[in-house]
């Protein structure tokens, strides 16, 4: 465990205020950019009281904090280790005897502690923030609570292989009640039939189908046979059953915990999809990024001089914009399966702590 002296809490004090500052103002644009024009719709398009539409919108404030928070930190050391180094305070500690990397270990604890934050909002704030927005839109546009259950469910079944075996679709679900039921049938590497079925019910590990009919397909497509049924038992659905159990939550709705069970549930069968994965590991990447930018924050402010100011903030603002593009593309890249959603999640960190470091290692010379 690492001693905090006097100097790192002298300079880890000088954090919080710049933090806070480049979490408002970075904040205050988002929101500004992205959800006035949304709050208008809600009172102008569907005549949602004001009040109402400006909580809906504000119960979105964490999740936009948790994008930001990187972006105060790398203002924050930027701010901090300028003024240092402007203050000549830098030199002193370095004629003093203390090394470069020993002045780091207050923004690194710093970069560290913004994590954790990031990390706690992100799981127990934004899930229940979000679930409560979705709640009061609904009531707000529909004047009535949000029904329970779950709508419009869709689950791909697949083999070892990867080959699509089944494809279920339910229009509604609730409290082991089934409505709208359609199950396409690919076991022979091709479409052999259709299920289709107005309700049935989850009863001791199987779906009990009424009322509907059995569509039979012949190699090309056509439906050769068209057999209608009361009562459809169908066995060996258990791991869509769970996925339909677990889908009344949305993944963006969901913590880490839940969205890594949602994970496994899926991935028992085959269904998991890349956007799944690379959300899951950006639950702990993108609180971690907090410490990265520190790294590089840091010594960025140092480049800065008094004849040359702005150049830190250039800098810092190149960054921040690498950062970003880095994120999109690299996610982009996850889910369509170009590279691992491991890699996509955690690709930025690894752009910019490598370039962090280096900029740290020519610094401390």
């Amino acid at each position: 465990m690492i001693k905090i002296r006097l100097l790192d809490t002298y300079i880890a004090n000088e954090f919080w205020q710049p933090l806070l500052f480049g979490i408002g103002i970075v904040t205050g644009v988002w929101f500004g950019a992205d959800q006035l024009k949304a709050i208008f719709n809600l009172v102008m398009r569907s005549g949602v009281p004001w009040n109402m539409a400006f909580t809906i919108i504000g119960l979105h404030l964490p999740e936009i904090i948790v994008v930001t928070i990187p972006i105060g930190v790398l203002l924050g050391t930027l701010l901090v280790f300028n003024r240092l180094s402007g203050d000549s305070e830098i030199i002193a500690l370095r004629t003093s005897g203390i090394s470069f990397y020993r002045i780091m270990v207050a923004p690194l604890l710093f970069g560290l502690a913004t994590s954790f934050v990031s990390f706690g909002i992100n799981e127990v704030i934004v899930p229940v923030a979000n679930r409560t927005s979705k709640k009061l839109e609904f009531l707000a546009l529909y004047k009535s609570e949000m029904p329970g259950g779950q709508a419009n469910f869709t689950y791909m079944e697949r083999g070892k292989d990867l080959t699509l075996n089944r494809v279920f679709y339910i229009g509604y679900y609730n409290e082991s009640q089934l409505r709208n039921v359609i199950i396409l049938d690919f076991t022979r590497d091709k479409l052999v039939q259709i299920i289709c079925a107005a309700t049935g019910m989850w009863s001791r590990g199987e779906w009990v189908l009424n009322k509907g009919r059995t569509y039979v397909l012949s190699g090309d497509s056509d439906i050769t046979r068209i057999m209608r049924f009361d009562n459809l038992t169908l066995p060996g659905i258990k791991n869509a059953q769970k996925a339909l159990d677990n889908s009344t939550v949305s993944p963006k709705e969901m913590n880490m915990l839940e969205l890594s069970r949602h994970v496994d549930i899926l991935k028992d069968s085959n269904a998991v999809t890349n956007d799944l994965l690379v959300r899951l590991y950006q639950k702990i990447s993108q609180p971690l990024a907090c410490l990265i930018v520190a790294l590089a924050g840091a010594p960025l402010g140092l480049l800065a001089r008094r004849s040359r100011s702005n150049i830190g903030l250039i800098y810092s603002a190149m960054v921040v914009f690498l950062y970003y593009v880095l994120q999109s593309s690299s996610g982009a890249l996850g889910e369509a399966g170009r590279i691992s959603p491991m890699l996509a999640a955690w690709m930025p960190n690894i752009v910019i702590g490598i370039l962090g470091t280096i900029i740290l290692y020519f610094r401390g010379k």
